[in-house]
């Protein structure tokens, strides 16, 4: 009987991984589809970071030099996947280039949900149903699906070094030194885009260590060749530059209270739902957290097979959300990051009470029609919210966008006023990305790409600028054509009264709109 069962089993085996494979392009082509929706709606046109990411890549791919040339807080990853969007950008434009990146952004955002579902495959259909789809309606994967992040991108290498490594340990082999490099060298890539890859990296070593301590060390090495081997020519070029941008001014942030709201408040943005009208209140989060604790508590109590993916999600989850409590800055896009091991947990923690839930509804006499018709009143009620979601998270950021976004009305009066190829100077990179005048054919003209970053490489933009951050702006403004703010007093220019006077002696307004000023070089 045993052996008629096991080969029952293997003769269904092929059909039950069609059936996953299925559900996990299906919940990513739906994603995907949103995504793209989203990308329709009228206004919608991304954020602060967009410019920083893809202005960086222009100004790379034309030989000025990150870290040396210009600041630039992240790790070089971002740079190198962007690098062929900015060569398009080179031929087409930035603008066209930019509409390129949000739409490759929006596929890789659906491709890690995809990723998820096919992770918690061996919890069965239903749980890569609610984790795939969970993760593709979340509001703040709308958000950062239309702008150019790195989570998204980080998220994606995370997800694919997981599968790599778990997959073949849910297949109940001997996990080789070979996979663990392979995995670990994902992981390192996705930390060369940003250093939070580090939380999920130790999620895996603690879920491996207990187990097989000398393979896992082979998940770290290939962890370091994924980050150290490209890092290395910006590290070479300038090491002083590399490790102060890239690490002392992300590690060693202080407290910005601008920007670094409270712990309920972080724990709202965690949901998804933050600046939302739906977002839950405090109250409210911490009654539906208490019971999601328990919920976990009870679903991860007893062991069963195959649970390393849901120890590392779980794992990952508590690091994940404890350094975004943590963390001196935050942002409501932050909680994206968190999101897939903590939609994750929840997809396993149902899937591992379905058992026992149902062998209770078995004891429950219900008839076949009343079952049916619950069956089937459950899917519509499903089908109808997710479309109600979706529906209602593209126009919330679509007007959200009105007020922190860029609105290509504003940007007209750049394009009209400042010549092609002209030295501008902006304090919001995205606005010459956008009018297509990021580029020039000017020598020497300043790369200003991250306005903001280069506060965190000076100390805390709240407090008074240091003389050398004032000079260094002063330089900048001596060699522009043009400078283009985003108001007047814009808080990521270091202005003291010596460098406002010169300013107002050197430079006159030229034309202005809403959030859009332009200044022309009288000199």
């Amino acid at each position: 009987m045993n052996r008629i069962d096991s080969n029952d089993q293997s003769s269904h085996a092929p059909n039950l991984s069609s059936q996953r494979l299925v559900i996990a392009v299906t919940v990513g082509l739906f994603a995907f589809v949103m995504y793209l929706w989203q990308l329709t709606v009228p206004q919608f046109i991304a954020f602060y970071d967009s410019g920083v990411y893809l202005a960086a890549s222009l100004h790379f791919v034309s030989g000025v030099l990150p870290y040396k040339d210009f600041t630039f807080v992240n790790p070089p990853g971002i740079l190198l996947l962007m690098s062929p969007i900015a060569l398009f950008s080179r031929v087409f434009g930035s603008h066209d280039g930019f509409i390129l990146a949000r739409v490759i952004t929006s596929f890789v955002t659906a491709v890690n949900v995809s990723l998820l579902a096919w992770l918690v495959r061996y919890r069965g259909r239903i749980a890569m149903a609610i984790a795939g789809v969970g993760l593709a309606v979340l509001p703040v994967a709308f958000f950062v699906s239309s702008d150019l992040k790195l989570d998204p991108y980080c998220i994606c290498f995370i997800l694919i070094g997981a599968v790599v490594i778990f997959s073949k340990d849910q297949g109940s082999g001997r996990i080789s030194k070979r996979t663990f490099a392979i995995g670990g060298l994902f992981f390192g890539i996705a930390a060369l885009i940003k250093l939070w890859a580090f939380f999920p990296f130790l999620a895996v070593v603690i879920v491996f260590v207990p187990r097989c301590k000398g393979r896992v060390l082979a998940f770290a090495s290939g962890a370091a060749c994924g980050f150290i081997v490209p890092s290395l020519p910006f590290f070479l070029a300038s090491p002083r530059g590399f490790v102060s941008q890239v690490f002392t001014a992300q590690l060693f942030q202080k407290m910005n209270p601008a920007v670094s709201p409270g712990i309920l408040w972080r724990l709202v943005d965690m949901t998804g739902f933050s600046d939302t009208s739906i977002a839950p209140t405090g109250s409210e989060l911490v009654i539906t957290l208490f019971v999601l604790i328990c919920l976990v508590i009870v679903a991860y109590w007893r062991r069963l097979n195959r649970e390393s993916v849901d120890i590392f999600l779980l794992i990952a989850a508590l690091i994940t959300a404890f350094a975004l409590l943590a963390a001196p800055v935050s942002a409501e896009y932050y909680g994206y990051f968190a999101a897939p091991f903590l939609v994750g947990v929840f997809a396993i923690s149902l899937a591992r009470l379905g058992g026992p839930v149902r062998r209770i509804a078995d004891r429950i006499t219900v008839s076949s029609t009343i079952r049916s018709f619950a069956t089937w009143s459950t899917a519509v009620a499903g089908i109808a919210l997710w479309f109600a979601l979706t529906l209602y998270v593209t126009t919330f950021y679509t007007n959200y966008a009105w007020f922190n976004g860029v609105n290509p009305p504003y940007l007209s009066s750049i394009n009209k006023t400042i010549p092609a190829g002209s030295c501008v100077v902006y304090d919001y990179a995205i606005y010459g990305i956008y009018s297509n005048r990021l580029q020039t054919s000017v020598p020497n003209c300043p790369s200003v790409v991250d306005a903001y970053g280069m506060w965190q490489t000076f100390g805390n933009h709240l407090a008074s600028a240091p003389p050398e951050f004032v000079s260094e702006w002063k330089s900048y403004f001596e060699r522009a054509q043009y400078v283009v703010l985003n108001r007047p007093n814009t808080d990521y220019v270091p202005w003291n009264d010596s460098l406002t006077s010169w300013f107002a002696n050197h430079y006159h307004l030229i034309a202005h709109g809403t959030y859009v000023y332009i200044y022309q070089n009288e000199s």
